[in-house]
């Protein structure tokens, strides 16, 4: 099938969907490659990544997606996610021990975690993920077969664009905008969210660039830095291997991530649902 480069603002939903996917699963297969070849983390990380991305893309599409398709892709980028992410947390173990006996044992950890997780994704055949959804998407048995739906693929993609972006500033805004009053899990899924609407910006983005988001995107990259950070010393805490450093980064990080929130939240909607703009339009700032 022959690849449409032409940006989203000249694309269909169908044609937008189809790249976008077909873009995750190529990251995925790379990485997975690396993983299963190479000790390094980034490996895994850039997998999950490919795979979360994946799955946004899922929810932004969803009303021109086959239910089944969508619920059984979602499915198993979702065991693959999780099958990497023992790893990824190992990884992170071991990246934050680094002198004396405890370094080792954690290093010797990340070791038998790698070699755990290389056996777990051949059983779950990782490998044919990528191809499978590939020639998926070579038909349209992936798309809805109402009428609405039929019709709405076949328009600009700039009529999802806007109800995507909302649906994921939605997510984001029900958390709150105590930081500080959050278990960990609970901005651990707040963070997730914030994941999603960054890349759905990164699928739509282009039909509203400009200043405003230019900002937006900035302090959310900042935000969920901070919240990595975080999620890192949480993971340490329960690990009994957070030590007075790391417990004064703690409070600095979750001071630097409540008044990036705070900031974000109370920013100006810089997209409009129901309409993006065309290619080599301009944006206020």
């Amino acid at each position: 099938m022959a690849r449409d480069d032409r940006g989203i603002g000249c694309e269909t939903a169908e044609e937008a969907f189809r790249r976008i996917a077909l873009e995750c699963g190529e990251a995925f297969a790379a990485s997975h490659a690396r993983t299963m070849e190479e000790d390094d983390p980034e490996g895994p990380h850039k997998a999950r990544v490919a795979l979360r991305r994946l799955r946004s893309a899922l929810a932004a599409f969803d009303q021109i997606l086959d239910a089944g398709f969508a619920r059984k892709t979602g499915r198993r980028a979702r065991r693959l996610f999780r099958i990497l992410g023992e790893l990824r947390d190992a990884d992170v173990l071991a990246g934050h021990r680094t002198d004396g006996p405890e370094a080792s044992a954690a290093a010797r950890e990340a070791d038998r975690m790698r070699r755990k997780v290389r056996k777990r994704l051949r059983r779950a055949e990782a490998e044919t993920f990528a191809p499978k959804l590939a020639r998926r998407l070579e038909t349209r048995r992936w798309l809805r077969g109402n009428r609405r739906a039929r019709a709405l693929a076949t328009q600009p993609a700039t009529h999802l664009g806007g109800r995507a972006l909302s649906d994921a500033w939605a997510a984001c805004l029900a958390h709150g905008g105590d930081l500080a009053a959050m278990s960990d899990e609970e901005r651990h899924e707040m963070r997730k969210d914030l994941k999603t609407m960054r890349y759905t910006v990164e699928f739509f983005g282009e039909l509203w660039a400009g200043k405003a988001q230019a900002r937006f995107l900035g302090r959310m990259k900042a935000l969920q830095d901070a919240l990595g950070h975080l999620n890192d010393l949480a993971m340490l805490r329960r690990e009994g291997a957070l030590d007075t450093h790391h417990a004064d980064a703690a409070g600095e990080a979750m001071q630097t991530a409540g008044a990036l929130w705070s900031q974000t939240a109370a920013a100006p909607i810089w997209w409009r649902e129901g309409e993006g703009q065309a290619r080599g339009e301009t944006s206020p700032a």
